[in-house]
Order: C-alpha cells, then sequence, then structure tokens
C-alpha cells in the first residue's frame, strides 16, 4: 500500500491549523471525512483540502469584527455535526484562540466553575438547539456578576458551502494571522473532567501534551496496519477525549479518514444509538468501529451485528468497562474486539493494534484476541504499580520527555496518580485488566462515571433509612441499596411491601437525583431493599464495608438487572385508564416525569430536549411494556410485538409517543384526514371555550387597591411591565409569576432581567412586590393550597404576558399556552370577584399574518373567522386566546381584554434593541453596502416603555372596558424619516450613506450575497434574511405600514390610553439611543 505524506510531530507544525494546511498542501485530494446519504446511499468525502479551507473561512468569521484577541479562550458549547465541530476547533486556533470544548450535558453552576477557573467571558453555541440550557447560563452568570457573550457558530453552509464537491478551482480567500507563534508549553486548548467527584475540572492542553498525545501508538499505529484504515467513530462526540482522539488525532496523523453521521443542518445533529451507529458504520465506508462499551453491550446480542463487526478490521471501546459475556460472545464470532485506555489527564497510552498480526509497528508486542480485556502500556509511558495489597494495583504515570502529563498530583514526583486499579495478566507480564477506583467511583458501561458518597449521603438523611449503597459498575445504569431501619424493616420478598418502602422513600430519592447528572439518576426500579436477616457489612466505627456488602448481595444486584433489562419489570406499571391517544398521553406524562426527575414535561417537548438520555429512553419503553403485560386488552399481548428498541427515539414527545402506542393496539385509530390550519384553528378555540365556571356570590374589588398577577415578569416587555406597575402608585402588590428553574432563583432571574434592561434594581426590592413560581396550566397552579387561595382571594388584576416566542413553531407547539391561558380565566371567574376581575393579555398583530391589506384597517374588534390568522403558529395560537377569552367574556361577563402589541423597538433607558432583529440587522448591512433602503411606507414602531405604561393604562382604568385593542404607534413616522435619523446618529452624510430605493437595496445585498464569505455575512448580516427583505422591497401596500403589512385601527386603544394617545412620534432622539446602544454591544 502505498503510504501518504504523514505529518511530522516534532513541534514544526502548529497543532491543528498546521496539521490541516500540512494535508491541504501534500494531501488535498484524500479524504478527511465521510458520511453515506440516507436518501441515496451516496458516499459523500470531505477533501483534507475542503476541511483545511473551512478551518480558514471559520477563523475569518471569528475574527471578524476584531473583538477577540489572541489567545484568548473561547468555549464551544454546540450541537452540531461532527464535521463541523471539527473545523470549529481547528479554525478557532487558527484564529488564534484556545479553544474550550465543553459538553452540554453540564449544568450552569458547573460552566460557571469551568469558565471561571480559565478567565473565559466567550461562549460560541448552537442557540435554537440549546435555548433552555443558554438560558440558564445566562441567569447564573449574570447573578454571579460574571460577564459572559454568547455567540452563534457560523452557518453550516458558509464552512462548507460545497460539501463533499469543492475543488481547487473554487474561489477561496485564506485567513492569516500575523505574530501569533504559541510556545510549547502555551496552552492549546482546554478540555474538562468528567466531573464524577464534583464539578468538572477545566485541564490545560499545551501544544506539547498535544503532540505527546499524536505521539501514542493508538494513533500512529495506523501507520502499520496492512491496510488503510477509516475510522468509524461517529458515535463518540468531538468535546470528549475519545472522540477527540479517534476522530481527529487518529485522522490527522495518519492522513486517514473519518466516518460520520450525515450532516443534517439546519436540523439538530443525529443522536446515536447503537441501532443508527451500527447502519452508518454499514453504509459509510468506515472499516474500524469505535463505541463506548454500552453499544457493543446491545451488539453482541444480534448475530447480524456481529457477523458485520467481524468484517471491521478493528473493533474498539474505552471510557467504560465491556462485560467478559458481552466481549467473550463477540471475539467468539470473529469480532477483532480491543479496549483503549485513555484520560484528559494523559492521553491514550495504550496500544490498540496489538492484536493485528500483520501489524509491525516499531516496538509492538502482540497478543491473542482473547486477552481483549488486557492492555499494554506503550514504551513512551513510565508507570509505577502501587500494590493494594489485594491482587489490584493502582496506576501512576510519571512525567518524562515523551510523555508531558496534564496533570500532575503526586507527592514525590511529577507525575499523575490515576485512582484506577488494575490486575494483572495470570501469564503474560506486562498486560493488564482494569477492575476498578480507589476512590469508589462507579464507572458505568457508556464510560460516564459516578461517585456515589453524595447521592448516598443524601439519601441516607431520611429517617427511615440507617445504610445506602449504590452500585452499576459495567451496566447501563445506577441502582442503590437500601438498609431501612430496624423499626421500619420489611420482607424484600414482598412485592406490595417493597413497593410502599420505595413510595416513601422516593421523594428523598428524587432530591438526590436533581443534584446528579443524568447518567447518575436512580430510578425507582433500581432501588434494592436489604433483608433485615441479611443485614450490611459494616467496619468496626460503622460504616459500610463497600466490597463486602456487594459481594453479599451480588445475586440479587444481578438479578434486578437481568429483570430490568429483559422487559420483564412491571412493578407499578398500571396500565392507562384506555388504550387511547388521549389516555396515553396523560399516562405517558406522568411516566415520563417520574423517569426525569420529576421535571415538568409537556406533550409536545421533544423529551431529548428536557433531559432524556438512553437510559430514560430505556426505562419509558419498559414501562409502556410492562403496562402492556398487564393490560386485559385483548390486543395487548399482540401490541407487545411493534414496541421496538427505538420506540422512544423515533417518537420523541409524548403526543408522538402516544399516538404510536394508540396504533399498535388499534391500528389506523391513530391515522386522521388532514385538517386546513383555519379548521385545526377552529378546532383549539372548541375545546378550550367550554365550561366556563360559572361565579356565584361574586363582590366588588376594593377601590385603589388593586393587586396585579403578572405573568412573564422576567421577559423583555416582562421586565418593563413590573418595573411599571412597581412604580405606580396605585398598585398594592404584584405577584410576578414565572415558570421554575432547576438553575437560578426568581429573584436572581429578575435581577437579570432588569441589568440587562437597564431598569432600576431598588424597584425589585419593594415589599409590594411577590415572586412566585408554578404553572398556570396546572391545578391551583401548582403553588400550594395556602399561597394559591391568598393569590386567589386578592387579584384584581391578572396581566398575562408569558408566551413562547418561536416562529418556527406550529399550533400545537403552542397549547400549553393555550391550556395555561384557559387556567387564568378560570382562576379569575372562581376568585370572589369573579368576572369582575380584569385579564389582560398580551396578543399580537400576528393575529393579522394573512389580512388582506385591500380591506382597509385591521379593525379592534375579535374576527369569528379564523383564515387572516393563518400562516404560523405563534400568531394562530395568540388569535385562539382572543377568541377563547371572547367566548368567556360573552359567556360569563369576564373583563378580559387582548392588546394586540406591534412591532416593538428600543425604548428609554438605554435604547435596548435586541441585535437579532431585523431592523437593527437592516442598519448594520446598510453600512456596509454603503446605503440605506428607502420606502414611501410608514413604521408604527412602539418604544417598549410605551407598551408597558399603556398596558397599565388600558388594564388600570376605571369603568372602561373594550375586548381588544390595537397597540401600535398611533401616528406613524415616514420610512423615510426614521432612515434618516438613524443615519445622522450614525454621524453619516447623505453622500457616504444615502438612501436608495428598497428595491436597489435588495440588488446590492443579493450581489454581496453571491459567494458571500464568513467574513462578508459578518459584515452584512441582512444576507441572512434575504427571501424577508425582497418580500418587504415587494410590497404593494406603499402607502401603509411599510413592507404591506396590515395597517391597524387605534381610535379605542388611544381612547382608553393616554401614555398611547399622547406618544410622540419617533425621531432623532430615539435613533440616537438605538445606535448608542447598538455600539455598546459592538455590533456596529
Amino acid at each position: 500500500m502505498n503510504r501518504p505524506a504523514v505529518p511530522p510531530l516534532d513541534g514544526s507544525l502548529r497543532v491543528y491549523p498546521g496539521f490541516a494546511d500540512f494535508h491541504h498542501t501534500h494531501n488535498p485530494r484524500r479524504t478527511c471525512i465521510q458520511f453515506a446519504r440516507e436518501d441515496t446511499g451516496e458516499i459523500v468525502r470531505v477533501t483534507y483540502a475542503e476541511f483545511a479551507r473551512a478551518s480558514h473561512r471559520i477563523a475569518r468569521a471569528l475574527r471578524a469584527d476584531g473583538s477577540l484577541k489572541t489567545g484568548e479562550v473561547v468555549a464551544l458549547i454546540a450541537l452540531c455535526d461532527t464535521p463541523m465541530y471539527m473545523a470549529l476547533l481547528v479554525g478557532m486556533t487558527r484564529a488564534g484562540l484556545v479553544p474550550f470544548p465543553i459538553s452540554p450535558r453540564n449544568s450552569a453552576p458547573a460552566i460557571h466553575h469551568m469558565l471561571s477557573k480559565t478567565g473565559c467571558h466567550r461562549l460560541l453555541t448552537t442557540k435554537a438547539f440549546l435555548k433552555p440550557f443558554l438560558d440558564s447560563c445566562e441567569a447564573e452568570f449574570a447573578a454571579k456578576g460574571y460577564g459572559l457573550e454568547i455567540t452563534e457558530i457560523p452557518a453550516f453552509t458558509d464552512v462548507f458551502p460545497l460539501l463533499g464537491k469543492e475543488t481547487s478551482d473554487d474561489p477561496f480567500e485564506p485567513f492569516e494571522l500575523k505574530d501569533w507563534n504559541p510556545g510549547f508549553d502555551d496552552p492549546a486548548l482546554y478540555l474538562h473532567s468528567s466531573g464524577s467527584t464534583g464539578f468538572p475540572k477545566p485541564i490545560t492542553q499545551t501544544h506539547r501534551t498535544v503532540l505527546h498525545w499524536c505521539s501514542m501508538p493508538c494513533t500512529t499505529g495506523a501507520l502499520y496496519h496492512p491496510r488503510e484504515l477509516v475510522w468509524g467513530s461517529m458515535m463518540t462526540p468531538t468535546f470528549h477525549t475519545f472522540g477527540l482522539y479517534m476522530q481527529m488525532y487518529a485522522s490527522f496523523v495518519t492522513a486517514s479518514a473519518t466516518a460520520v453521521f450525515e450532516p443534517k443542518y439546519p436540523g439538530p445533529p443525529v443522536m446515536p444509538t447503537p441501532e443508527n451507529t451500527l447502519e452508518a458504520l454499514k453504509k459509510s465506508g468506515a472499516n474500524t468501529a469505535i463505541a463506548v462499551p454500552s453499544f457493543f453491550e446491545v451488539w453482541a446480542h444480534s448475530p447480524e451485528a456481529i457477523d458485520f463487526l467481524a468484517s471491521m478490521e478493528i473493533c474498539s471501546f474505552a471510557g467504560g468497562p465491556l462485560s467478559t459475556k458481552a466481549g467473550d460472545a463477540l471475539v467468539a464470532r470473529g469480532v477483532k474486539l480491543n479496549t483503549t485506555y485513555g484520560g484528559t489527564e494523559f492521553g491514550a497510552p495504550s496500544d490498540m493494534y496489538d492484536i493485528i498480526p500483520e501489524c509491525k509497528a516499531p516496538g509492538i508486542i502482540h497478543k491473542s484476541v482473547k486477552d481483549w480485556a488486557f492492555m499494554r502500556m506503550c514504551d513512551r509511558l513510565q508507570t509505577r504499580w502501587i500494590d493494594q495489597g489485594d491482587g489490584t494495583y493502582e496506576l501512576h504515570m510519571l512525567t518524562n520527555e515523551k510523555h508531558q502529563l496534564s496533570v500532575e498530583n503526586l507527592p514525590d514526583t511529577k507525575g499523575y496518580a490515576t485512582s484506577d486499579l488494575w490486575e494483572p495478566h495470570p501469564t503474560i507480564a506486562g498486560l493488564w485488566r482494569l477492575v476498578g477506583r480507589t476512590d469508589d467511583v462507579l464507572v458505568l458501561a457508556s464510560g460516564e462515571k459516578t461517585v456515589p458518597p453524595p447521592m448516598e449521603g443524601h439519601i441516607l438523611h431520611n429517617p427511615l433509612v440507617q445504610g445506602t449503597l449504590m452500585f452499576g459498575r459495567g451496566h447501563d445504569q445506577v441502582g442503590v441499596l437500601i438498609e431501612p431501619t430496624s423499626a421500619h424493616a420489611i420482607d424484600p420478598k414482598s412485592e406490595k411491601a417493597v413497593i410502599e418502602f420505595r413510595n416513601r422513600i422516593w421523594p428523598t430519592v428524587e432530591e438526590a437525583n436533581k443534584n446528579a447528572p443524568a447518567f447518575s439518576r436512580i430510578f425507582k426500579e433500581m432501588i434494592l431493599i436489604t433483608d433485615p436477616a441479611k443485614p450490611m457489612a459494616r467496619a468496626a466505627k460503622g460504616t459500610v464495608q463497600r466490597k463486602m456488602t456487594l459481594a453479599l448481595y451480588a445475586e440479587e444486584i444481578d438479578a434486578l438487572y437481568d429483570t430490568v433489562n429483559s422487559s420483564m419489570y412491571v412493578e407499578g406499571a398500571t396500565p392507562p385508564a384506555a388504550w387511547t391517544r388521549f389516555a396515553l398521553v396523560e399516562w405517558l406524562s406522568k411516566r415520563a416525569g417520574e423517569i426525569n426527575s420529576g421535571r415538568k414535561l409537556d406533550a409536545t417537548d421533544d423529551l431529548f430536549d428536557k433531559g432524556f438520555d438512553s437510559l430514560s429512553a430505556t426505562f419509558l419503553r419498559n414501562r409502556i411494556i410492562g403496562a402492556l403485560r398487564t393490560s386485559t386488552d385483548p390486543n395487548a399481548k399482540k401490541a407487545l410485538e411493534g414496541v421496538t428498541q427505538n420506540i422512544v427515539y423515533t417518537n420523541p414527545t409524548i403526543e408522538q409517543l402516544a399516538g404510536a402506542v394508540a396504533s399498535l393496539l388499534r391500528p389506523g385509530a391513530n391515522g386522521a384526514a388532514a385538517t386546513s390550519p383555519a379548521s385545526a384553528i377552529e378546532a383549539m378555540v372548541r375545546k378550550y371555550s367550554v365550561d366556563f365556571p360559572k361565579p356565584q356570590d361574586t363582590i366588588a374589588p376594593p377601590k385603589g387597591e388593586n393587586v396585579i398577577l403578572l405573568t412573564g415578569s422576567t421577559g423583555s416587555l416582562g421586565s418593563y411591565i413590573l418595573a411599571a406597575l412597581l412604580a405606580e402608585k396605585g398598585v398594592k402588590t404584584v405577584y410576578a409569576f414565572n415558570r421554575p428553574s432547576e438553575t437560578s432563583s426568581a429573584l436572581d432571574r429578575q435581577k437579570a432581567a432588569f441589568v440587562n434592561k437597564g431598569l432600576p434594581l431598588d424597584l425589585l426590592s419593594s415589599e409590594r412586590l411577590v415572586l412566585i413560581e408554578g404553572d398556570a396550566g396546572k391545578p391551583k397552579f401548582d403553588l400550594g393550597e395556602e399561597l394559591y387561595d391568598k393569590i386567589h382571594n386578592s387579584v384584581t388584576h391578572v396581566i398575562h404576558n408569558a408566551w413562547r416566542v418561536d416562529f418556527n413553531l406550529a399550533l400545537p407547539s403552542f397549547e400549553t399556552h393555550i391550556r395555561a391561558t384557559r387556567g387564568l380565566i378560570d382562576f379569575a371567574l372562581t376568585s370572589k370577584y369573579g368576572p369582575q376581575v380584569k385579564l389582560l393579555f398580551t396578543s399580537s398583530i400576528t393575529v393579522a399574518q394573512s389580512w388582506d391589506t385591500s380591506k382597509g384597517l385591521f379593525p379592534e374588534e375579535i374576527l369569528p373567522v379564523p383564515e387572516p390568522a393563518v400562516g404560523g403558529g405563534y400568531g394562530e395560537g395568540k388569535y385562539v386566546v382572543e377568541r377563547v377569552l371572547s367566548a368567556a367574556a360573552s359567556e360569563t361577563g369576564l373583563q378580559s381584554t387582548s392588546l394586540r402589541i406591534g412591532q416593538i423597538c428600543g425604548g428609554l433607558p438605554d435604547g435596548a434593541w435586541a441585535t437579532t432583529d431585523w431592523v437593527p440587522i437592516l442598519v448594520k448591512s446598510s453600512i456596509a453596502l454603503d446605503c440605506l433602503p428607502d420606502s414611501q411606507g410608514s413604521v408604527s414602531w412602539l418604544p417598549m416603555q410605551a407598551v408597558a405604561k399603556t398596558i397599565l393604562d388600558v388594564g388600570l382604568a376605571g369603568e372602561k372596558h373594550h375586548l381588544v385593542v390595537n397597540v401600535v404607534h398611533p401616528t406613524p413616522v415616514k420610512w423615510t424619516n426614521i432612515m434618516t435619523a438613524i443615519r445622522k446618529s450614525l454621524d453619516k452624510s447623505l453622500e457616504s450613506l444615502p438612501l436608495v430605493p428598497f428595491g436597489e437595496w435588495v440588488k446590492k445585498l443579493e450581489e454581496r450575497a453571491t459567494n458571500a464569505t464568513t467574513e462578508e455575512l459578518e459584515r452584512v448580516p441582512a444576507i441572512r434574511l434575504l427571501e424577508f427583505f425582497r418580500k418587504l422591497a415587494g410590497a404593494k401596500n406603499s402607502s401603509g405600514e411599510a413592507g404591506g403589512i396590515a395597517t391597524f385601527a387605534t381610535e379605542t386603544a388611544q381612547a382608553d390610553s393616554p401614555t398611547l394617545r399622547q406618544l410622540q412620534s419617533l425621531d432623532e432622539r430615539d435613533a440616537e439611543l438605538w445606535v448608542k446602544y447598538w455600539r455598546s454591544k459592538a455590533f456596529i
């Protein structure tokens, strides 16, 4: 085989970009990354030249605005396709930055810990797929006063514009960073530990350590393999040490290819499962299989999978133990299986190729594949083995000139105590098998590490418990052995007694779960109760002796795993009231909530976005199976055959899963004729407009004692409404009502929101403010009876502002918000003030998204037909609520008002206008295009504080009450005037930034969009919204609102609101505030 040129590892090349550029020069046409297209089966190959170019584009994008400094640490927490993640690491380094790839499974406090330790204030991410996580991070950082700038990663299509087809003839502009010469011992990147014993720790990887890692036989050995290897490492995340090694180092060092899943941009990346990983291995052209042990455990049960794996050149796992039974079964059928040992602190020093007789790497000592569980450390490693006195040895690694350790923790010399326990091969010197940890950490089959003491200690606080011991080494999930106190001892053979005891201690276990990583959660099925006749083994001082107790209960523990893994576990698996979709939604919601540590789940939530992982999916599937096994329905047993391993993955929401399960028992019952959007809206209106409570014995609210329930107070508009309420003398109490957060308090989140908007923090110290957390869609708002009753009997006004802002979602995704609104309606009608409680709903002008502008102004009335609202779930959902409120008012006399709010612009005190909105994007792009767009239409934008004050005017007014008001600026400003004001605020002259017809501006934008580089997209972000701006420019209604959108009547709103009626037109003062704010954010 002709060997390709490979990069020198002597330090003459810069880590990462030097490798990429070497291959760009010497191996430009060799494949770096390959994958198979699902639809055609075609194998797409990304060459080293294309990959190197991608890294240049990323570097250029990151340094485009000049805000990043050479040597700056930049965190990377992203859910993106593997090629993108690989290119990001190389591109970030090329830009002179120090990447810090971080697992998104970490908590917000853990992220704060790691970033503060490394002095990192920048975060690259994928906002669309990590919004709840990022929100929690922003709240955490704001509460602790730590600055963090969050930036979206470049678009995949900008980085790989011709994916798999780019050639040297295609245009390309390299990025060059001058005066960047990092030293051998300067940081190349940071990785983090698993966090098994506390917060994850950031670990510096210098240029020297990276080069030493790359020089180990785990990577270099492939150069001596008789056949060229294609690394099938698609299941390993790149932020993990194992993934980094196998996806980047192994390929970069040997000029080989990495096989990955097909990129799914702009959607989320593929979530690896044993099934889809095996399929990808088959189709992608990979001839090695790299995975965690739990995947090989699954494959070991499939003869077909084993046959395929036997065709691989090598199969290797790392990160945890593989059961002897599974490993031996694979090897017996011809699988060339080996284990790899590694760690963030020291690299991967074991040999992967010593089971391949034809591999003639220097210094290799071959072994039989039957010894797959044993490893030999490479000769670059200097070791010492510390006898533990029980046949095991702890491995210490010592620093030497060929192996620089990333962490040194030995007291007597430079070296690292791994805490890993090994046992030697019984007959072959130099071979060792990993058997455990000195610190009792449980290493799961997935490679995740659980530290038992904190969880054990938490459960031990329960007065019913006198002993706890977690177990689970080598398994997919942990369990816990619990010893009841003598007064509460039970017979573990009595299923009823076991269920009752588990239920009594379950709240304590749930508390322990809340502070644990997802992979360390204890499921109720995994609680084992001790036999009074067989107490836990204890030392003289009373502590539980771990090894002896585990040995004592080994049989019971094995039996528990066998039962759970066989899906025969049916304890507590009471079937749903009926096997209908509706009943299943309720039943599955409860089961999923239990599995997800009590976290609230909506029927339309993606379970995996809400904390579900492979273990959670397995347990939910098992509970479905258990319920079917105990069901008396005649179709249940047959339905069991359809509960596939992937049923939760392929139906990731409660609604979808309910439909899938229902159709197993009643084929065809899940099918339904397609309905029009208008019909769906009407159905939703009917669903929430029935059985309104009938007010009885109500009294009038007291004059001058307004008690307000405000939902969504931590949002942008909500913060302004709250500030306005607290400044209002006629308001006695404000209950600021928000959903709870697992990572920060309500006060911390509210403070962060006020700081972001420049609102006075002293308002939050008011005695009139009461922060509460709950869910309006649940009974008593999930507040507890005492608090709910106190609020229920005092509130005179409800301002319902909480609503998800996501214009990509369909109507069903907003049903939880519609349900919550109905909860607030019932809350008002059943209070002692009944229909005299004023309920204000912040609706939106998007209810008119399909309005025929030839009909004139959009009226201040509830339209009886839904067609004008059709066009997107956000506006459709708002329209549904308007109709439901109207029905409630008609039937019960409820004083409700829907305020249709238009485009909000930056307002006082500091002109804050989010740089992600279309107007700031237009302004920034215009600077690059050297012109501003002109239009014959007008704009009716409203400053944020004016919107908030208008809401108070309408809500706190006397007897006046209208069903709906349109809240847009009553005196629109000519588009030309506002653009001129912005130009003046930018200190631009008419000559340097002229106004041109909107169509001409769009043409300039189209020209810049052609072959736009990443740098160009940063300078002209409007390119990403090109279609939107084309519609604005092509609008026919030039005499009305700019862009041809509906123009709204405001007579009623002006009559009700002095603020709106007296509002001054937007002018240069507003533009100056906006520009000042955008400049403060380094946006323009």
